[in-house]
Order: C-alpha cells, then structure tokens, then sequence
C-alpha cells in the first residue's frame, strides 16, 4: 500500500483518539492542526536520523570563501538546495575533511571545508510521501501526534509527555533497521568469545 500523507496524518490522529480527517483541504481542527505542524514534523523526523531513502550525494560548486574564516577553511561551497543536514565531506570522494556550515555573502548558507574537490554526503529534504518507507512513516506519524496534541488535547500534558516518548522509542528500532542493511552484525558477547579462546 502506498503511503500517503493522509495516511500519516490518521495515523498520528490514532495516537491521540482523535477523529481522523478525509482531505488535507478540510477545516476541521484536526486537519488545521495537521497542516500547520507537517513540514516541521518532517523536517525534524528527516533530521534526527539518516533514513536511507533520503540519503544523498553530490559535487559541490565553489563559492567565494567569507570574511573572517581564511584561518580555519581554504574553500566555501553552494549547499544543494535539498540539503537538509549535512554528513560528511570527502575530499576528491574519497578522504573525509572537517566542515563548518556557515551564512555566505549572499545570505544562504554555505559550506566551508579545505577539500579542494568536495564531494557532499547529506540528507535530502524528501516530500514526496511515495519514497517513505513503513518505519519512517510511522515515526513521523508520532512526531507529528506529539505536536498537534497539545492544540487538539487542550494541553494534556501527560498524554504529550507519553507522545514524546514514543516518538523517542522509535529512533533506536531505525537505527537497529539501517544497521541490518549495511550488513553489519552484532558483536558477539564477551563469553561467547571467551569460549572460542579456549576451544
């Protein structure tokens, strides 16, 4: 089933017993609510992990370096104009460099770095619903239900508190999922690996 930003906005409006809503156009409060709060909540899900589906790369454009950090950078780049959170700087795309993010002359912010050829590892600012995968979905669906309760519930604050806290389970079960893409295993325990000694 594909997944949708109604869906993800019932779904948070489950987490609170709230009605759900059939349009993102409806006047109801639990519609206004949702949209007021959605691109925040994404932002903010997009931002506290590198989903994998969000991941992006790409060579940056130079840019004139800004007054006041000749001490510390060489170069000043153009950030993407997804980028939401940067990762990492490769130098030539292969060694990783120390970066600063910083406002350039014209206002938008730059990146700063001493790789001469920068290659960007980032996190892209993803709208599109489509490209959502089911633990995502479901993690922005409790960010955004701990956001709108406090206007829906008339500031309960025990139910936000347990929101919050669901939202904050669901970063640890992301994290175990991207680590069992990347193939990467659990160590072994300490007496497991005792017992290989000594046979």
């Amino acid at each position: 089933m594909t997944i949708t930003q109604i869906s993800i906005w019932n779904h948070a409006l489950g987490f609170l017993g709230a009605r759900t809503v059939a349009s993102e156009r409806e006047n109801t409060p639990e519609a206004i609510q949702c949209r007021l709060y959605w691109d925040s909540a994404r932002r903010q899900v997009l931002r506290d992990f590198p989903w994998s589906f969000a991941q992006r790369r790409a060579w940056l454009g130079r840019l004139p370096l800004p007054a006041g950090y000749e001490a510390e950078f060489r170069f000043a780049y153009a950030l993407p104009r997804d980028s939401l959170k940067v990762h990492e700087v490769r130098h030539e795309g292969i060694s990783v460099r120390p970066f600063a993010v910083a406002q350039g002359a014209d206002g938008a912010p730059c990146l700063l770095t001493d790789a001469s050829r920068a290659l960007l590892l980032y996190t892209a600012d993803v709208r599109q619903c489509a490209l959502f995968d089911d633990l995502f979905a479901h993690t922005l669906a409790r960010r955004l239900a701990s956001l709108v309760a406090v206007p829906l519930l008339k500031n309960n604050s025990q139910k936000v508190a347990e929101l919050e806290k669901l939202y904050a389970e669901s970063l640890p079960r992301a994290r175990e999922a991207a680590a069992a893409e990347l193939g990467k295993t659990r160590a072994d325990d300490a007496w497991i690996a005792a017992r290989r000694e000594v046979a």
